[in-house]
């Protein structure tokens, strides 16, 4: 006879974000099959609550269940919606933002850092080797933008940086592109079509520096040719990484392991979920209980490594903050992690015209290694050639000393989700890019 463990996923299963939520689901049926509980558990059991189009409902419906843990929806507004509903403990894996700080929501554990932290990473990049940018320009849009523009100004005052901010509407980047005053850094938040209209009018002036949140994916920039060279973005994980861990595998094994159970690569969304079901896991060890007091108390003091980087949760606030977002750049048509400086797979080359051009001959002069995977954040093919003259730099770039670059972060996998019935044991609506892989919220999804 068996003891389970039951727990609770709140995440859409059907409508427009299903997919990312069916990758949650993914990520926590391979995590329960791998957890290994004290006694007098010996087995791990997810029932799924479809958030669309109530999440409300979802989370009343899981929480009305009494599980032993319950881990939250996909997007801050979903979240925002799930989170307000309930008082249980919920493990947050699919919506990081810094709304959900302690003061506002105690019993909310933060798996992952809040996405609109990003820029904070790039501004730190840029300043650990260039003493004269002092000029940012920002421009953001949807859900995310006023929380972005709010932390991207906090870290810029602490920096010694100036910031010219401007929200604006989904489909009117290339109009209030057009109207942006000259900077140094140039820093864009928004949705995919905006950004490449954004990327088109501005990335022709020689900025500093160049971050785009979706820059990331090797589809969503293949048209912009030689002006995606140099640009810095956000991502959320290397599939590929065999970094030691404290706690779960690496995530070489995880995707390995994934794809061997459930047929297709995992996502950013399902790698935080499983993430998410480390965190309940360790936690569970630790207090050898599962009231919701014993765990949030062992989550708050909980110090560790997983395959996604550092777990520590911020004693005043309640946001992750041993986790940063890692940050890309491309090089010689593929992207590559440059920061944080621990984490970081090549040199970062700045100002942005130090990027080594599509097609180069070797990594340690600044080209396309021969070792980076096919397919792994490469661009269709050499892009054209600069349309402006390479300005003169002001002061001499000094890359970190890092040695041979590896494969970065790249685009991730992709998201391709294929028809299939829903996962027995499951409940709430199965019968019913990643959102952007380069964005940790959607990222981690």
């Amino acid at each position: 006879m068996t003891t389970p463990l039951p727990v609770a996923l709140v995440t859409p299963l059907t409508g427009p974000d299903a997919a990312l939520g069916l990758a949650a689901l993914r990520g926590m049926t391979l995590w329960a099959r791998d957890e290994r509980l004290p006694p007098p558990w010996d087995e791990v059991g997810v029932t799924a609550y479809d958030a669309h189009p109530d999440p409300v409902g979802a989370m009343r419906s899981a929480a009305a269940a009494e599980p032993a843990a319950v881990f939250g929806p996909i997007g801050p507004r979903a979240a925002l919606a799930a989170l307000g509903a309930t008082g249980r403990v919920v493990f947050n894996a699919g919506a990081p933002s810094t709304r959900f700080m302690r003061q506002s929501f105690p019993h909310v554990v933060n798996v992952a850092a809040p996405t609109s932290t990003w820029p904070r990473g790039v501004l730190s990049a840029i300043r650990s080797v260039d003493r004269h940018a002092r000029r940012v320009a920002l421009l953001a849009s949807g859900d995310l933008a006023v929380e972005l523009t709010s932390v991207t100004k906090a870290a810029a005052r602490s920096q010694g940086y100036d910031v010219t901010s401007n929200v604006f509407p989904p489909g009117r980047g290339a109009q209030t592109a057009r109207l942006l005053p000259p900077a140094d850094v140039l820093i864009v938040h928004g949705g995919a079509d905006d950004e490449l209209e954004i990327a088109n009018v501005l990335l022709r002036r020689s900025w500093r520096a160049a971050a785009f949140s979706t820059a990331v994916s090797a589809e969503a920039t293949a048209t912009l040719g030689a002006l995606r060279e140099g640009l810095l973005a956000p991502a959320s994980w290397a599939p590929d990484s065999v970094a030691e861990v404290g706690t779960g595998p690496t995530a070489r094994e995880f995707s390995a392991d994934f794809a061997t159970l459930h047929g297709v690569p995992p996502t950013a969304t399902a790698a935080w979920a499983y993430v998410g079901g480390l965190i309940l896991g360790r936690c569970i060890r630790y207090c050898g209980g599962v009231g919701d007091a014993s765990l949030l108390a062992a989550a708050r003091g909980l110090d560790t490594t997983t395959m996604l980087g550092r777990f520590r949760l911020d004693e005043a606030t309640g946001l992750q903050v041993g986790h940063q977002v890692p940050i890309v750049q491309w090089q010689s048509g593929a992207s590559w992690t440059v920061w944080p400086r621990e984490a970081a797979r090549a040199p970062f080359h700045h100002p942005r015209w130090n990027a080594p051009p599509p097609g180069g001959v070797d990594v340690e002069a600044g080209a396309r290694p021969a070792d980076a995977p096919a397919g792994e954040g490469t661009a269709t093919g050499p892009g054209p050639e600069p349309t402006l003259p390479l300005p003169a730099q002001d002061a001499p770039a000094r890359p970190f000393g890092l040695g041979r670059p590896r494969p970065g972060l790249g685009s991730g996998f992709g998201a391709r989700w294929p028809a299939s019935p829903a996962p027995e044991g499951s409940s709430g609506g199965l019968s019913g890019p990643d959102a952007n892989a380069g964005r940790p919220a959607g990222w981690p999804g």
